[in-house]
């Protein structure tokens, strides 16, 4: 196998190289900066020879970055909850996606498009790949749903492209903080205690789908475990072996406090997940369903334990949080996780 993937200096695409160099196949990245590469930490040792200087958004780019593969990973995608990104997100998660995955089809190239569950919305008791697209408002949404029918179009129409819908990635060796490590930074400090829960997938999973994904057209739910809010903090608790206290978080409030700060950010940016549509998920998110997935893939997730712990080890190697959070996982060794 000869695989273009598109962000392969992200958290979740240079999983993905790692795992698709470890498993024998020939990876081709298609980057803006390929100075970058020697900033992933799951690069580091991992080699790859085959790097297109481009952008997703450009015809030209994605043509050169195609020729010569045989199946396509597009992973690149902009994550921004910010009204003030909305063109930006809209042109890299539309129209890179119109590019790179309408580009091969065209060629008849076999893709894996990761898509997010954003695109189904809350509101629901449980979620499949069958469930009926949102219709939500804000710009990140609109631009995952926008590209989620365009590539169903594309599949409509006989072409050869699994979606995968990851959902709460959390992991170690992350080229920056995502927003679930961020989000995992504040739970550590103080754990909500409101409705619903939360979904946690490693994203050594992820990967590990997506790979066997590329064989295997079709809509492939990535959705791991679902926690209850009490459940991650006792889970919080368990391995780091410290006490956290958790505070009610009536989910009104918080979503109320998501809308107080979208209008903030606006004017004063700042990095944490403090939006309408990031509390909404919050309170009133449900369990995905994976078994499709795993039976048709053989995939087994790893616990929420040994994830979490993994995460939170890499968060105090990387002076992301104090000794005194890591708790018993600082300085740990990593956990033993489900085999990869």
């Amino acid at each position: 196998m000869k695989v273009l993937v598109t962000g392969g200096t992200g958290f979740v695409g240079s999983h993905v190289v790692a795992r698709l160099v470890g498993q024998g196949h020939s990876v081709r990245l298609l980057v803006r900066d390929p100075a970058k590469l020697a900033r992933v930490p799951k690069l580091r040792g991992v080699t790859v020879d085959d790097v297109c200087a481009g952008d997703v958004t450009d015809e030209a780019s994605v043509a050169q970055a195609l020729d010569g593969c045989t199946h396509v990973v597009h992973a690149a995608a902009h994550v921004s909850l910010a009204e003030r990104d909305a063109d930006h997100v809209h042109a890299v998660n539309v129209g890179g996606t119109r590019l790179v995955v309408g580009s091969a089809a065209e060629r008849k190239i076999p893709s894996v498009y990761v898509s997010s569950v954003s695109v189904f919305g809350v509101g629901h008791t449980s979620v499949t790949t069958a469930t009926p697209l949102t219709d939500g408002h804000a710009p990140y949404t609109e631009s995952k749903v926008e590209a989620e029918q365009l590539v169903r179009d594309l599949q409509d129409r006989g072409a050869p492209i699994a979606t995968v819908y990851p959902s709460g990635v959390l992991g170690p060796d992350s080229p920056d903080l995502s927003a679930n490590h961020v989000a995992l930074i504040a739970w550590l400090r103080t754990p909500p205690r409101t409705t619903s829960g939360t979904s946690i997938v490693d994203v050594r999973d992820v990967a590990r789908g997506i790979e066997r994904a590329l064989e295997v057209p079709g809509r492939w739910m990535l959705g791991g475990h679902f926690l209850t809010w009490a459940e991650l903090h006792a889970a919080l608790e368990r391995v780091t072996r410290t006490r956290i206290r958790a505070v009610p978080m009536p989910a009104g409030v918080l979503r109320f406090a998501g809308r107080v700060g979208d209008v903030v950010k606006r004017v004063v940016p700042f990095e944490y997940p403090l939006t309408h549509e990031a509390m909404t998920m919050a309170t009133r998110s449900c369990p995905y369903d994976s078994a499709p997935t795993c039976e048709t893939f053989d995939l087994v997730w790893r616990t929420v334990d040994s994830t979490l712990t993994d995460s939170i080890r890499w968060l105090a190697a990387n002076q992301h949080i104090t000794a005194e959070r890591a708790g018993a996982l600082d300085g740990r060794e990593p956990s033993k996780g489900a085999a990869s």
